[in-house]
């Protein structure tokens, strides 16, 4: 829990700030309350990045989100030396993110002031922004993301309606590591020039990031685009050459339609990358996104843009639900598993499935999960006591896990909550075990290390597999509800949880079954020796003060 700052100690805090503001020449300034962990910054940067106000606690982890991942190490390794009395300030450069998304680069420079008994008192400096990045890539010559969203501005300005496509690489980091990062230099410039060639004069080309390219056209249809993929597909795969060697290369593709403009570009761009993984969970399957009209006349676009300006206005409207999971010997309660939820006057209670496979492409869903574990981290405390083994469990995101970040924003609410990390489970969602196992097995490593333990999600299915449960060694293994479906008619799927039991048995992984709808299969599964259910035969996922009330009576007075 973080300290109330007192009435004098701000006072003080104002007075550094108003003297150092008069000498700022036209720099940011910055005045933190060491003691506290409370700062004042110029209102100039909090509405130039977007940062929660002109008066922060931790401003310091909240400005670590907007620099740079390559530069984000420097920057924390110098604010730790500083509120450790080790170093007496910083003069470093680095890049921030905008409000629009775009890295500006800043200088920053500042210095602690002591207290009398030599202790560090006040962090006080200036920083100043030197404007955008150039927005041309260096390797390819094309414009980069930042060039794409200032030509989407122009359009969306005039409404002049367009076709965006997106085409990446697949497989490209063997080649990098077999062949080395020169070599894959060579091939990003061939892919380059064939896309120069395919596209010359039919609209503007732009690199995304890494290996995925964007092409914006108002000349070519999304019919047309299709047929441009196939031919894309035959020329990088089968037909690009580097020295006599043909790379083993797979391409991915997605597009869709701009000709709604009352959404915001990055709303469009956050289902133009759901589309193109849909094409990578589908080998390269050429995917079109196109809007859809619900039963009650709502757009899947205008949702998707009410969504991120509610995470954008602190997680407006979001809640959580809790779904329990139980102990298969006792039928005592294990643990819970949070669950989000979206409500709106205009759309009513909205479940995940409608927007998170898409917001959670998006880089807004790194506010949004972050105010998920930090609220339920919260909710989950007054179990404890009746439940001292209870175990919250929580989803993770593709988005949030590729985040340098990632592992101290967990920290982060762990500290602010003071929820023990030994009662939380973090979830692998299906996207996750996309990214590089090596990587991901270091991230859930350092989390262990705290007491912070994992559950591989919706085993048996998509992309789950041995080779995962043995690299990444979760302490809990989910297997999905298809597993239950027909179990009291099928024995093959009571031989396969027993199986996947054993086999999660082996590599010390503890198994919960999801799905239990009836009594009847709750006492098969039990029978398999699995170590906890969960599903709606013990309860559909309801609001905090029901769970409370379901399994702590005597406190839903109080909750109420």
């Amino acid at each position: 829990m973080k300290k109330e700052i007192s009435e004098s100690r701000k006072n003080t805090l104002d007075k550094l700030y108003n003297a150092f503001r008069i000498v700022s020449d036209g720099s940011y300034v910055y005045v933190c309350d060491m003691k506290y962990d409370y700062s004042r910054w110029t209102e100039e940067a909090v509405q130039y990045f977007d940062l929660p106000g002109e008066y922060m606690y931790q401003a310091g982890d909240i400005w670590e989100e907007h620099i740079h991942p390559e530069d984000r190490k420097s920057y924390h390794d110098s604010i730790q030396a500083i509120f450790a009395g080790t170093d007496k300030g910083h003069d470093m450069q680095y890049r921030a993110k905008d409000r629009l998304g775009r890295y500006v680069v800043c200088t920053c420079r500042g210095t602690v002031l002591w207290d009398e008994d030599g202790n560090p008192d006040y962090f006080v400096g200036s920083i100043q922004n030197h404007g955008e990045l150039n927005s041309v890539d260096s390797l390819t010559g094309f414009q980069n993301q930042y060039g794409l969203f200032d030509h989407l501005k122009v359009l969306y300005s005039k409404k002049a309606r367009a076709n965006i496509m997106m085409l990446g690489i697949g497989h490209f980091s063997t080649i990098n590591e077999m062949w080395g990062y020169e070599f894959g230099n060579i091939v990003i410039h061939k892919v380059v020039k064939i896309l120069k060639t395919e596209f010359r004069n039919e609209g503007v080309l732009y690199r995304a990031d890494g290996v995925r390219f964007v092409l914006l056209t108002r000349t070519l249809s999304i019919e047309e685009l299709e047929k441009r993929y196939e031919v894309l597909n035959k020329l990088i795969c089968e037909k690009l050459e580097v020295d006599g060697y043909h790379p083993n290369l797979l391409v991915y593709g997605s597009a869709m339609e701009i000709d709604t403009f009352d959404i915001s570009p990055q709303a469009m761009f956050s289902c133009l990358n759901y589309a193109y993984n849909i094409s990578k969970e589908n080998n390269g399957e050429f995917h079109i996104f196109r809007d859809e009209i619900d039963e009650h006349r709502h757009n899947l676009l205008e949702l998707i843009n009410v969504v991120r300006k509610s995470i954008e206005n602190d997680c407006s409207g979001f809640i959580l639900f809790y779904q329990p999971i139980m102990d298969a010997r006792t039928q005592r309660l294990r643990g819970s598993e949070a669950l989000l939820r979206w409500e709106n006057p205009e759309y009513g209670m909205v479940p995940p499935g409608k927007f998170i496979p898409i917001i959670e492409n998006d880089p807004a869903f790194v506010r949004l999960g972050e105010w998920i574990l930090q609220k339920a981290l919260e909710d989950s405390k007054p179990l404890l006591k009746e439940y001292p083994d209870f175990e919250l469990n929580v989803n993770v995101a593709f988005e949030q896990l590729r985040r340098d970040s990632f592992v101290d924003m967990v920290k982060r609410c762990l500290k602010n909550t003071g929820y023990p990390p030994e009662n939380l489970c973090l979830e692998i969602t299906e996207r996750c075990k996309l990214m590089d196992l090596n990587r991901l097995s270091g991230i859930l490593s350092e989390l262990r290390a705290m007491g912070v333990s994992f559950a591989l999600d919706d085993f048996g299915t998509g992309y789950s597999s041995i080779n995962i449960l043995n690299q990444l060694k979760c302490e809990l293994v989910k297997i999905d509800k298809v597993f239950v479906d027909g179990i009291t008619e099928n024995s093959k799927n009571v031989k396969l949880i027993r199986i996947i039991n054993n086999l999660a048995d082996i590599y010390g992984s503890r198994v919960c079954v999801e799905g239990i709808e009836t009594d009847l299969q709750s006492k098969i599964i039990k029978e398999c020796g699995v170590d906890s259910l969960q599903g709606y035969y013990f309860s559909k996922p309801v609001s905090l003060q029901k769970f409370i009330s379901m399994f702590l009576p005597q406190e839903s007075s109080v909750m109420a």
